[in-house]
């Protein structure tokens, strides 16, 4: 069971309960981003739906993008992570279905595009890992760490707060999903 007020506290109190992908409100937490180029994504609309998604029999098969960065002032990384569409109180990382029409690695990127409004370089593979979704359905995540190298104004699903942080606090703030704690977990062995 999720400790409540841990990420009832996490997010700030301006968050929009009622907004998701079909109904945003433009919401996004503006974050120091260094000298990373700010504008808007090309991406400006997600994918929605699953006429188009993978499955490997009955498994679904879905992307998985850890974004870190190493701040000038440390030693250690830290990585990205946003907030549910669904349950806006909660963090989660970018993943999302991979799609008929495109490779794993493009799903990634895509993903990391349309939720957390980031582009960069894959800088590694995270394997594969097996797991139930919280309705209980077969899924596969296909992970991949990713160097933040622009950071967007303006992107698909700017209703999604944005927030980097620490190892040991990413995983905190994850216990909620262990599939999404293995990950990171992964990415920071790297």
């Amino acid at each position: 069971m999720m400790d409540n007020s841990i990420t009832n506290n996490a997010l700030s109190s301006n968050v929009v309960v009622e907004s998701n992908k079909e109904r945003p409100t433009g919401l996004y937490q503006d974050l120091p981003w260094n000298d990373l180029k700010r504008h808007s994504s090309r991406l400006l609309q997600s994918r929605v739906g699953r006429d188009k998604q993978r499955y490997d029999g009955k498994i679904r098969l879905l992307a998985c993008i850890v974004v870190s960065r190493r701040p000038v002032d440390s030693n250690e990384n830290e990585f990205l992570l946003i907030s549910s569409s669904k349950h806006p109180t909660q963090w989660i990382l970018p993943k999302g279905g991979w799609e008929n029409d495109e490779s794993i690695v493009e799903s990634a990127l895509r993903e990391a595009n349309e939720e957390a409004g980031i582009a960069g370089d894959i800088v590694g593979s995270l394997g594969s890992l097996d797991f139930a979704s919280q309705q209980g359905n077969p899924c596969r995540f296909y992970g991949y760490k990713l160097q933040v190298k622009e950071v967007f104004q303006d992107w698909a699903e700017n209703t999604r707060q944005r927030k980097w942080v620490s190892f040991d606090e990413a995983r905190e703030l994850l216990q909620h999903r262990p599939e999404l704690v293995e990950m990171i977990s992964r990415a920071a062995a790297l």
